[in-house]
């Protein structure tokens, strides 16, 4: 399916409300596995018809070779990918795979001191009227309000408003020109594609307003096809140029990575949107000598139709 701009829209908003919860409560050497391609962290599964059945994120596990392996307690450091909306069940998995960890280093554009929504209330203002309109629009749960982000062993790793403002303004960069840059991308991807398959504003905007039981999983099924497309939002805000949404970011985490190593963790998690972890994969890779293993896969999503609107 071509990457439609009217989806672009979505997109961008779901990476916006991660980004900005600004209120309080709110086996091999060095060079050769360089050059081995990232792990998947996001997959589309469909059944033996086509037909899409969920939406996975990855758990995958970086650990350093046998040969190379530290002294005693070895490091793990697991990169895991999230969707900011997602079953409820997906993040009560979750939860208790973070029980496991020595550290959780999660994602969230705040103070350094801010008090984050506890698990089941609901965050306020404009930022909570989006997160609850996108939610309520695919019938999933949103990530702060599932999430028990009070747990002891979690720690924030990542910039705070006034860095994330700092930063922007150094590379020149505007939430405007971030959607612009998305835009151009999104389409310049599907002329390169085959016609056909795109999703224009009519579609989606009968799939957001329209009727029927089988409404919301027609929205996700949309979406999941966008957000598996990790090339669009890795071309745009990765490589060697970079951006603040995900390289200054994910830089600040690294830092807060190397701290914790130091102060004795050696089994840790970074909690992190799906389209970061490309950039994680290869920091690790060069600054920790770390190599990754197989993904495991958790289901975000169910894509399955509800079976009174495949009986119609």
């Amino acid at each position: 399916m071509r990457f439609a701009p009217a989806v672009a829209v979505l997109v961008l908003t779901a990476a916006a409300v991660s980004a900005t919860a600004r209120e309080p409560e709110a086996r091999l050497e060095r060079d050769a596995v360089a050059a081995d391609p990232a792990p998947e962290f996001l997959r589309l599964v469909r059944d033996d018809d086509g037909e899409p059945v969920s939406l996975d994120t990855a758990v995958v596990e970086y650990r350093r070779p046998a040969a190379a392996a530290d002294r005693g307690r070895p490091l793990q450091v697991d990169l895991v990918a999230a969707v900011h909306v997602g079953g409820a069940d997906y993040y009560r998995t979750l939860d208790r795979l973070f029980a496991d960890y020595d550290v959780v280093l999660y994602e969230l554009v705040a103070p350094p001191n801010a008090r984050v929504p506890k698990a089941g209330r609901k965050p306020a203002g404009a930022i909570g009227t989006a997160q609850q309109g996108l939610k309520n629009a695919l019938g999933l749960e949103f990530q702060l309000e599932q999430v028990d982000y009070g747990a002891e062993n979690f720690v924030h790793a990542d910039l705070s408003p006034n860095e994330f403002d700092a930063a922007m303004k150094k590379r020149g960069e505007s939430w405007f020109s971030m959607f612009t840059k998305l835009m151009r991308e999104s389409m310049a991807r599907a002329e390169r594609q085959a016609p056909g398959g795109e999703v224009g504003f009519g579609d989606l905007f009968g799939i957001l307003f329209g009727s029927g039981i089988d409404r919301q999983v027609r929205l996700r099924r949309l979406m999941a096809e966008q957000f598996t497309d990790m090339e669009v939002l890795t071309s745009a805000f990765g490589g060697e140029e970079g951006s603040t949404l995900i390289t200054d970011r994910n830089a600040a985490c690294i830092r807060v990575l190397h701290d914790e190593v130091e102060r004795g963790g050696r089994r840790i998690a970074i909690f992190y949107g799906a389209a970061h972890m490309p950039d994680f994969d290869e920091r690790l890779r060069k600054e920790f000598d770390l190599q990754p293993a197989e993904p495991e896969w958790l289901e975000a999503w169910d894509l399955r139709m509800p079976e009174a609107a495949v009986r119609k």
